[in-house]
């Protein structure tokens, strides 16, 4: 049996790949930065691809809505101390974005009424930017440049978030 193993072909051992320097245990801080932004970037690439695949594009549009709102509110009132909107619509815009989070990512299922919360829930949160516009028309206006930028980009997701709502609203159930 030994004489058979010895005339038996036998195959070459692979091709050992050149060693390359393993990198030096301190890299700049330009490296580190460029990992932690591709890091930040792959993780933002990933958050917003299982948006997209698991909202249809009227959740979408009520969720950034109702997100700029938040975002518009710590900004503005909370950082540069302009009065802007109510903190009745940032609850209402939170209160949405945990809707959408609770019944789209299986932790409750509000069944047919689903559409109909997120509805109403756009469409308070555009009454919400209308009645702010009829106020600061009431006021005549005025203000600061930047309270004015504040308050176009409340009134936008406002607008927003009834689009986001009528969609939501109107899609039919299979």
């Amino acid at each position: 049996m030994n004489a058979a193993r010895n005339n038996s072909p036998t195959t070459p051992p692979p091709p050992e790949e050149p060693q390359q320097p393993e990198p030096a245990a301190s890299t700049g801080p330009s490296q580190n930065a460029q990992a932690t932004t591709a890091q930040a970037t792959a993780a933002a690439t990933a958050a917003v691809s299982a948006v997209r695949e698991r909202l249809m594009a009227g959740e979408q549009f009520i969720l950034g809505a109702a997100g700029g709102i938040v975002i518009i509110y710590l900004i503005w009132q909370f950082l540069l101390d302009f009065f802007i909107m109510t903190e009745v619509a940032v609850v209402l815009a939170v209160l949405t974005v945990l809707a959408i989070w609770v019944h789209r990512w299986g932790h409750y299922d509000f069944g047919r009424g689903y559409r109909i919360l997120i509805g109403a829930l756009g469409v308070a949160l555009a009454l919400f930017a209308l009645m702010n516009l009829l106020t600061w028309a009431r006021a005549a206006g005025g203000g600061d440049f930047l309270g004015l930028i504040g308050r176009l980009l409340f009134w936008a997701a406002g607008v927003a978030a009834f689009v986001g709502g009528w969609q939501v609203f109107r899609t039919r159930e299979n």
